[in-house]
């Protein structure tokens, strides 16, 4: 079962655009020395969707050769046919990951019914070497995936959990309801870690575990050992830093605060453009109120 808190990494590109491998060394080697239980490669702040084919299983080769040998690696391996989401299914689980996270088709958004979606995710599950995980990212797809849907999923033996990103946690506890016990119901977003602990997921998919490792960490810690008035106040501590990276500024919010943290963040690849000399200073100053990151004077 997969449980605890993995984070989505970021791909670091240089001025040419092209993946800078010296800094996805030096976040790799700071991550697996961290009490992360995972990461996952290709997820949405890795820029997937700015990837080619090739770039995108030379990557995840790179990461899983250089990543922490005891925490696990996820691999996004969704695309848009049922036939290129399993090719490259079969060739992460080649390369050594322990699972993928399989968005839903949405170009077609308008035929992606229940049952289409439903044969997707199971001839997919049925191909994979290594079990799959479902992601639900209606903001970015366009498509929320029932509970209904997910529950009927989650009694095949190979599709093993969900990255929920929907923001709705009675969405979230329905999931964690409906679904088999063995199924890892994964919130998707920090900015409501405690209350979807509260409800029961198995653990969390965050970006702002990218920068904030040890505090996201520590809140399932705390939640686990009791100590939800700790828990609370580190919850509404890392709302603001998680908000730029996730809601207002994006991407390279994260990338701009991976770089103040002693991480290597890189470019953006276009069309997104790096932030701004104030919108870096937004994001300064919720890394300096949050307590990442000592202001030197």
């Amino acid at each position: 079962m997969f449980r605890g808190i993995y984070t989505p990494i970021v791909t670091p590109f240089n001025e040419m655009e092209e993946i800078d491998y010296g800094k996805v060394a030096h976040n790799l080697e700071r991550w697996g020395k961290t009490d992360l239980d995972g990461i996952v490669v290709l997820g949405t702040n890795g820029e997937f969707a700015y990837l080619d084919t090739n770039e995108k299983i030379q990557l995840i080769k790179y990461v899983v050769e250089n990543f922490n040998p005891d925490k696990k690696i996820i691999a996004g391996t969704g695309c848009e046919t049922t036939r290129e989401t399993i090719d490259l299914c079969i060739k992460a689980a080649e390369a050594g990951v322990h699972a993928v996270l399989v968005l839903p088709p949405h170009y077609y958004k308008g035929s992606m019914n229940e049952d289409v979606l439903y044969s997707h995710y199971i001839e997919t599950a049925e191909n994979s070497p290594v079990p799959l995980m479902i992601y639900n990212m209606p903001k970015n797809t366009g498509i929320n995936l029932s509970v209904g849907l997910v529950a009927r999923l989650s009694q095949h033996p190979n599709i093993i959990g969900i990255k929920d990103t929907a923001g709705n946690i009675v969405q979230l506890a329905q999931l964690v309801r409906d679904t088999v016990d063995d199924f890892s119901v994964f919130a998707g977003n920090a900015g409501y870690l405690l209350p979807a602990l509260a409800i029961g997921v198995k653990g969390g998919t965050l970006a702002a575990a990218n920068i904030l490792p040890g505090e996201c960490c520590r809140l399932v810690e705390l939640f686990r050992k009791g100590k939800l008035e700790e828990a609370k106040e580190l919850q509404l501590r890392i709302l603001e830093p998680n908000y730029l990276v996730t809601g207002r500024f994006g991407i390279p919010a994260l990338k701009a605060a991976l770089d103040m943290l002693g991480y290597q963040g890189g470019m953006p690849r276009r069309p997104l453009k790096p932030l701004t000399a104030r919108e870096k200073e937004i994001v300064k100053a919720a890394l300096v109120k949050c307590g990442a990151l000592t202001v030197s004077h």
